[in-house]
């Protein structure tokens, strides 16, 4: 029995090569890609918030008309802070949140008391609508097939954040044990990354109170802004 020694032709040798090269470029290309979208950022951002008002379960010696109160309007107001964006096994990735609110809040009551005709229509709950609180957010991110993914990158984001007032409660949120400091909030946005160079995101936060109160506040805030790469700024 005659054995043969097969000897690889050039042509197969040069393919090989060309095989190897290829995935080890693209290994690299990953690598780095994933390793520029990691890192703190600093960011601002403009905010609109409004706030609904259930103040059927408190009942207080003090009223408030109803229609001095209630304007069920988002207002502006902004953010500020630094956000890490990291991956997880090379291929989930997330970013943690940590900014300064300073918010100011349209009011819309869900309830509204009447004596007519002797008393226009109150409610016995004054909100606070401007204050500053502290955030944290933990945010998963999915990439969006959408356009060239090697150039630009669009993700949507979702996950928890927490915010606490910093600023002093006023004097009729405390009644009844109405004033509460802590809210959770579910978040749900879009983000655009240009090359790890710089992200514009728009995030949506419905909010609740975090501890139980006799008056339930749902928060709704819509925050649009842009967070740069610490190390491309200094």
């Amino acid at each position: 029995m005659q054995i043969r020694k097969i000897v690889p032709s050039k042509h197969s040798l040069f393919f090989i090569l060309v095989i190897i090269t290829s995935n080890a470029v693209s290994a690299q290309t990953l690598n780095k890609d994933l390793h520029s979208h990691k890192g703190w950022s600093l960011f601002g951002a403009l905010t609109l918030n409004n706030q609904s008002i259930n103040d059927a379960g408190i009942t207080a010696p003090i009223n408030y008309l109803y229609n001095s109160e209630n304007n069920n309007a988002f207002k502006a107001g902004y953010s500020g802070g630094f956000r890490w964006d990291g991956v997880i096994n090379q291929q989930h990735r997330y970013s943690l949140i940590f900014s300064a609110n300073r918010v100011s809040t349209g009011t819309n009551y869900e309830h509204k008391y009447t004596l007519a005709p002797f008393i226009e229509d109150f409610t016995h709950f004054k909100a606070d609508n401007q204050f500053t609180n502290l955030s944290f957010a933990a945010h998963y991110k999915m990439l969006l097939p959408v356009n060239d993914m090697q150039k630009f990158k669009f993700y949507a984001v979702l996950g928890p954040s927490i915010d606490y007032k910093i600023t002093m409660i006023s004097s009729e949120n405390l009644i009844n044990g109405a004033g509460n400091r802590a809210y959770i909030n579910g978040d749900l946005g879009a983000e655009f990354d240009n090359k790890g160079y710089y992200i514009l995101y728009a995030h949506y936060k419905l909010g609740a109170n975090l501890l139980s109160s006799s008056v339930s506040i749902q928060m709704n805030r819509l925050e649009m802004g842009m967070s740069i790469k610490l190390k491309d700024l200094f």
